[in-house]
């Protein structure tokens, strides 16, 4: 599968349109600060626990804070046969809607 990078206009056009799942990887505390609306909070430390549930999505987008751990995750997720998206930057280059 692949590993792509995905901006912010495209990340909502994929929450508009229901086709991807996005993925929070950053822990609880900072999730609930502030999230893109529609995002899975699924911390990095625990994440393999949860992760069959992600079969059901075709595309998954990752987010973290920065976005270098995203992208580790990713990587090896994709190798795994997701396709996977990763939001360039992370939260701290996010300029979309939060909740």
């Amino acid at each position: 599968m692949s590993l792509d990078f995905i901006s912010q206009k495209e990340v909502l056009n994929y929450i508009q349109q229901g086709d991807a799942a996005v993925i929070d990887i950053r822990d609880r505390e900072l999730f609930q600060k502030g999230h893109i609306p529609g995002a899975f909070s699924m911390p990095y430390d625990s994440f393999d626990e949860k992760a069959p549930i992600l079969r059901r999505y075709g595309t998954i987008i990752l987010c973290c804070e920065r976005g270098a751990t995203s992208l580790l995750l990713g990587r090896r997720l994709s190798e795994s046969g997701y396709r996977i998206l990763s939001i360039g930057g992370g939260m701290e280059a996010w300029r979309g809607p939060v909740v």
